[in-house]
C-alpha cells in the first residue's frame, strides 16, 4: 500500500508522461538502415534510467525491453538449424545479412515511426548474446556498458524477486549458495560484469563505460561524454527526462518511483558482516577492475 501510494504522489507532482507504444506505419520508400545500439548492464543497474536519458534526446529513440534478440541468437549458434538453412541454400553469411536486416529493421521502423535517427536497445538479458549482437550488426554498432556496485545490484534484486531465488537469474548458482539469496545475485553480477569487461577489452572503438554511482550523482559532469561518443550534440533536456513522453515496458514504471536523479547506494549495509565477507571472496577481482573501493572502506 506505502509503495502504491508513493507511485501516485509522483503521478500528482507530474511524473513522466507516459503514451500507449504506437508504431506508426513507416513508408517503405522512407525506410533505411539507421544506426545501431546497446545499453548493456545487469539487472537493476540504472539501465531503465538509462534508457528514458537516451530516449529523452531529439535523435535516439530507446524502445521497451525487446527480448527477441534472445531468440535469434538461439537460430544462430543452432548447428542443427544452421544445417537445415544450408539446405536451402542459406549459409552463414547468408543467415547474418538476413537476421540483420530482420531485426534491425524492427528497430529501424521503430526510431523512423517516432521521428528519430537512430536506435538503442535496452535489454539486461543480453549480456549472454554480446557475440550475436556483434555478430549481426558489425562495426558500426555501439554499446554503453553501464556498471553498478555489485552488492547494491545484488540487493535491490533479492528486493525485486522477495527473497525468491527461483524468481530471478540468480537462481542458476542455487546450488552454490543455498543459503543466502544475496550470494546468488552477487554471483550472478560478478559473472556477467566479467563477459561485459572482456566484450570491452576486445570492442574498446565501439564501447563507452558508464558508471551509474557517477551519472546519477552528477549527470551535467558524466553524462556529456557519453553522447560526444555517440556524436551527437548535446541537449539538456535528457536531464529532465520525466518530463518527456516515452513508451512504457515491463518493470517502466518504476521509473515513476525516481522521477529524477537521486541515486541509491550503499543499500548492502544491512548485510550481516559474515555474508560481506562470503560476498567479498566472489566480486572483490571484478569491483577492482571497475575501481571500486574496498567497501569496508567507505
Amino acid at each position: 500500500m506505502e509503495t502504491l501510494l508513493t507511485r501516485l504522489r509522483h503521478l500528482l507532482r507530474r511524473g513522466p508522461a507516459r503514451e500507449r507504444i504506437v508504431i506508426r506505419e513507416v513508408n517503405a520508400a522512407h525506410r533505411h538502415r539507421l544506426p545501431p545500439g546497446f545499453v548493456v548492464g545487469v539487472y537493476r543497474s540504472g539501465t531503465t534510467l538509462l534508457r528514458f536519458i537516451l530516449d529523452s534526446h531529439p535523435h535516439i529513440a530507446v524502445p521497451p525491453e525487446s527480448n527477441f534478440l534472445s531468440g535469434l541468437a538461439e537460430l544462430w549458434h543452432n548447428e542443427w538449424y544452421r544445417k537445415g538453412l544450408a539446405g536451402v541454400g542459406v549459409d552463414e553469411d547468408g543467415l547474418r545479412a538476413r537476421l540483420r536486416d530482420f531485426a534491425g529493421g524492427m528497430f529501424d521502423d521503430y526510431a523512423l515511426a517516432k521521428g528519430k535517427q537512430r536506435w538503442f536497445d535496452k535489454t539486461p538479458s543480453y549480456v549472454d548474446i554480446l557475440d550475436t549482437l556483434d555478430a549481426l550488426f558489425g562495426a558500426d554498432c555501439r554499446y554503453v556498458m553501464l556498471y553498478r556496485h555489485g552488492l547494491d545490484v545484488a540487493t535491490s534484486m533479492t528486493r525485486m524477486q522477495q527473497g525468491d531465488v527461483n524468481r530471478g537469474p540468480g537462481k542458476r548458482y542455487a546450488q552454490l549458495y543455498p543459503d543466502s539469496v544475496r550470494l546468488c545475485n552477487v554471483a550472478y553480477w560478478a559473472e556477467h560484469c566479467g563477459k561485459m569487461l572482456a566484450f570491452e577489452a576486445s570492442h574498446p572503438g565501439q564501447c563507452f563505460r558508464l558508471v551509474y554511482e557517477q551519472f546519477a550523482s552528477e549527470p551535467s559532469r558524466y553524462l556529456p561524454p557519453l553522447f560526444e561518443f555517440l556524436r551527437e550534440p548535446w541537449d539538456p533536456a535528457v536531464l529532465r527526462f520525466s518530463e518527456q513522453a516515452h513508451d512504457f515496458g515491463l518493470q517502466d514504471d518504476k521509473i515513476l518511483e525516481t522521477p529524477m536523479f537521486r541515486p541509491n547506494t550503499h543499500t548492502w549495509q544491512e548485510w550481516p558482516p559474515s555474508e560481506l565477507q562470503r560476498a567479498e571472496a566472489v566480486i572483490a577481482p571484478v569491483m577492482l577492475k571497475l575501481g571500486y573501493a574496498p567497501w569496508t572502506d567507505i
